[in-house]
């Protein structure tokens, strides 16, 4: 009755059976195959942990990633949100459009909550937004800089993404499915705190939906350039100046909690049904049961 405060079990159970067995959060990330190269031909999708790759939860992650770089480009547009895109500093004639620039983004959890309604349903608050660093090269290939122009045309587009998610979660599928993911994460991250114990063996017995194609490791390399030429009106003859900007991008996905801490605020509202009867999970063990063990 309340989609607000529902969650998708099976992320639930994916998600539990991360924290007890690896001990952290979903995380992903699209890395050159040649870390020295980030223009080469092959990107690499790397899950932690890596048996999330093949699954429907290391999709999501992927797909979402994916789907930031189109943004990011300009290769994905959406309607009635004018989002800004990498190359908005382009400009004809520009020395500073004639380099390659590099930089990071990735989506990652900037607020996160629990409601506990007046009848005892709980309700994950997430608040996902984008985080953006230059790269530089160094020994290992590249890294993030030290600094980052607030004005770099990444950064806008980043702080724009934050800023208007809930829109983009309602015309993108994907970021919808990465918010209900994230919502799986921190429900599961509050139950495990407040001491309910998940019955482990029917965890390691629960088959995590899989992709019917099986497992991709690498795919094409999601990268950007863009070319003007303009004709020089100094001197007799007319010059041909071409101006060009290549954009190169890393990122991924980190839905890893601040201070794996989720505060609990009360909400004064019941959500049941009068007559509803709640049923155990058989996710977790009873209370009686784990006394009993």
């Amino acid at each position: 009755m309340h989609p607000e405060a529902s969650v998708n079990v099976a992320y639930l159970a994916c998600v539990l059976r991360m924290l007890r067995k690896d001990r952290h959060e979903p995380i992903f990330s699209l890395d050159p195959k040649d870390p020295h190269d980030l223009g080469g031909p092959f990107l690499v999708k790397r899950f932690h942990p890596a048996w999330l790759a093949g699954t429907v939860v290391g999709e999501v992650l992927f797909q979402a990633d994916y789907a930031l770089k189109q943004l990011c480009f300009g290769d994905k547009a959406l309607a009635q949100l004018g989002l800004p895109s990498a190359f908005d500093d382009f400009s004809l004639g520009s020395s500073a459009c004639a380099e390659e620039r590099a930089s990071r983004q990735w989506f990652k959890v900037r607020k996160a909550s629990i409601l506990v309604s007046a009848d005892g349903v709980l309700v994950p608050q997430v608040q996902l937004g984008v985080e953006t660093r230059r790269l530089t090269r160094c020994s290992t290939g590249y890294t993030d800089a030290a600094y980052t122009d607030p004005n770099d045309p990444m950064v806008q587009q980043a702080a724009a993404v934050s800023e208007r998610f809930s829109e983009i979660a309602a015309q993108l599928p994907v970021a919808a499915e990465l918010l209900g993911l994230a919502r799986a994460t921190v429900l599961a991250m509050h139950l495990l705190s407040r001491g309910c114990c998940p019955n482990d063996s029917v965890l390691e017995r629960y088959s995590m939906p899989s992709l019917p194609e099986g497992k991709c490791c690498q795919i094409p390399t999601l990268t950007k350039e863009r070319r003007s030429s303009s004709v020089s009106d100094q001197g007799l003859d007319g010059q041909i100046v071409v101006t060009s900007q290549s954009r190169s991008m890393r990122g991924g996905v980190d839905l890893t909690v601040s201070d794996h801490k989720v505060p609990i605020k009360s909400l004064a509202a019941k959500l049941l049904e009068p007559h509803s009867r709640p049923v155990p999970l058989p996710l977790f063990v009873l209370p009686s049961a784990a006394r009993a063990a």
